[in-house]
């Protein structure tokens, strides 16, 4: 769905107070047609992820497994029923995998924009996307002067960032008046191990402390509930079992053990709570709508 008239214009990376548009597979400058990028590159940061990274997730977790399809179907489901735009303007922040991107473009009605703070990736989705505007820029060195989105997605990115709640105060100046952001990170602040350093996490996060975030950053929550809540007790033993016994591959380990029969068994299970809000589990889920 994206063409010219319905993506914002963006900020030139190189010139100041100049601005190009995204059409035909490239960010391109009105005034000089030779001035045009296939991704633009504002800035990097590798504090929290690193291209290595991806490609060992990429490589290692299947993109089936459950918890993440589980994630993908909660975010379209979020978006169905609080983004109510007319302009339906998607910023996905942290889409390097790329898994999110077709489950969007299969609802045919939202302008995507793809962005991660590493560049490697990005560039290989900007050639399987050839359509799609993607963007390299670090959240605390926000580009843009004004906001550019209708919806805001960061799933699993916020325990990425050492400076969570100017994140948040990031994330707000994006979006539009009213707009959503949709926010997934680690469940149980007390379970974090050498599992979470090893995937470069500064933190997992209690609902109560990542609602009361989200709100200081100019936020009011539509809905919040959490992933993996029938898997939790099994989850919360593992990650105290990390605490004390220390495995020199423990992602490559933990991501190929979680992923089985009986984890997709409790996730369709958990599917038919989906209207309650689920008091604990794997991941904190919320959607919040932009106040001021």
């Amino acid at each position: 769905m994206n063409t010219r008239s319905n993506l914002p214009s963006f900020p030139h990376p190189q010139k100041k107070n100049e601005y190009l548009f995204f059409e035909n597979g490239y960010f391109k400058n009105s005034q000089n047609i030779e001035d045009k990028f296939k991704i633009l590159e504002y800035s990097k940061n590798s504090d929290g992820w690193t291209d290595e990274l991806t490609e060992m997730t990429n490589h290692h977790i299947d993109i089936n497994h459950p918890i993440d399809v589980a994630s993908r179907e909660m975010c379209i489901n979020f978006l169905e029923k609080y983004e109510n735009s007319k302009k339906k303007t998607i910023l996905e922040i942290g889409c390097s995998s790329g898994n999110l991107i077709n489950k969007i473009k299969e609802q045919k009605k939202y302008n995507y924009i793809g962005s991660d703070a590493i560049k490697n990736h990005i560039v290989k989705l900007s050639d399987q996307h050839k359509n799609i505007p993607f963007l390299v820029f670090d959240l605390l060195k926000n580009p843009f002067k004004k906001s550019i989105s209708n919806a805001l997605i960061m799933l699993n990115v916020l325990e990425h960032i050492k400076d969570d709640n100017s994140a948040l105060l990031a994330a707000n100046k994006i979006l539009d008046k009213n707009g959503i952001l949709i926010i997934e990170v680690p469940s149980g602040k007390s379970l974090y191990d050498d599992y979470d350093k090893k995937l470069m996490h500064f933190r997992r996060y209690n609902m109560k402390e990542i609602v009361k975030k989200i709100e200081n950053a100019g936020f009011i929550v539509e809905e919040k509930t959490h992933l993996g809540f029938l898997i939790f007790p099994i989850f919360a033993l593992v990650k105290i079992f990390n605490k004390f016994f220390k495995s020199k591959d423990i992602l490559i380990k933990q991501t190929k053990i979680s992923n089985n029969f009986f984890l997709q068994l409790l996730f369709s299970f958990e599917k038919k709570l989906s209207k309650i809000s689920l008091p604990f589990g794997i991941r904190c889920y919320i959607c919040a709508r932009k106040i001021n």
